[in-house]
């Protein structure tokens, strides 16, 4: 007998599309020849991952080795992953219009060839230009990413002039472009200044977050946040962020993000991409499985 009881929401953040960050695989700043960039797309295929997060460095590094950057696109879909976002577009702010099209060209040209859907923009700066400069700055990177069909994402580091969820809102309001929107990772959403906030979450258009990165941390933050998350994230379960309640605020508003594995972690890297590899997909999986399962028995009639 079919049951009275309203059928829950079926979440479009589903274990089997979760997809890894690239650079998570390897020691921070880390470069890298042709046959450790391989290595990290074999890593992520036996592991289980249904893509990956590229670092466009890494096709810089392959053609530095003697390849071409389609040997590391032909490399992901021989293994079967996708590669449906591409990182980091650093310099931007505080660039004029024209600056920031001739600098970026290249990573969003190996974007589009990778057949990413969004380039990751972030700044590193202390302080950003007046918010009409930076929007500015910002809108002609959309522009140059909407000219190859791609999105952009936009990640706010909790040290830098762009530290919280509020002020990307802010910023991405400002520059006013269709292709733009956010990625929320669990770690700066939890390290913002002010802590983690769940109607913030909830109060964004769904169509507003491009990505979303698993990860955790403990309670209390290092005395260096860089350094923390650059070598001392935790996998998903290992700490003290509401992961559960972060993605339940994420389907509460109907947004399907790319979702991403990101732990950056020195122990994690100090055991070799495979083994980091699995760990990761093994930590989301459990996370995003036990959401499928009990999204699936709520939907038996």
């Amino acid at each position: 007998m079919a049951s009275s009881a309203p059928r829950q929401r079926r979440s479009g953040m589903r274990a089997r599309d979760l997809i890894l960050a690239a650079p998570t695989l390897v020691p921070h700043r880390s470069p890298i020849g042709p046959v450790q960039v391989r290595a990290l797309v074999d890593a992520a295929a036996d592991a289980g991952f249904a893509g990956m997060s590229i670092w466009t460095a890494h096709a810089d590094w392959v053609v530095a080795g003697g390849g071409a950057d389609e040997a590391l696109f032909e490399w992901h879909r021989e293994r079967g992953l996708t590669m449906p976002a591409a990182e980091v577009v650093l310099d931007w702010a505080g660039l004029d219009p024209r600056a920031v099209r001739d600098v970026n060209a290249r990573l969003v040209d190996v974007a589009a060839r990778a057949g990413a859907r969004t380039v990751i923009a972030v700044t590193l700066e202390p302080e950003l230009p007046p918010l009409a400069e930076a929007a500015r700055a910002l809108g002609a990177l959309c522009d140059l990413a909407a000219d190859r069909g791609l999105a952009v994402s936009v990640e706010f580091l909790p040290w830098t002039g762009l530290p919280t969820l509020a002020s990307a809102v802010g910023l991405i309001e400002a520059a006013d472009r269709d292709n733009l929107g956010l990625v929320l990772d669990a770690w700066h959403w939890f390290r913002q200044p002010g802590g983690p906030d769940l109607e913030a979450v909830r109060a964004l258009p769904p169509d507003r977050i491009h990505v979303l990165q698993l990860d955790d941390a403990p309670a209390r933050p290092a005395d260096d946040l860089p350094a923390e998350t650059a070598t001392a994230r935790l996998l998903p379960g290992e700490g003290d962020i509401d992961l559960d309640g972060m993605l339940d605020a994420v389907d509460a508003i109907g947004a399907e993000p790319i979702v991403v594995s990101e732990v950056f972690s020195a122990t994690l890297a100090a055991l070799g991409p495979a083994e980091n590899a699995r760990r990761q997909h093994a930590a989301a999986t459990t996370l995003l499985s036990r959401r499928d399962h009990a999204a699936d028995r709520a939907n038996v009639w």
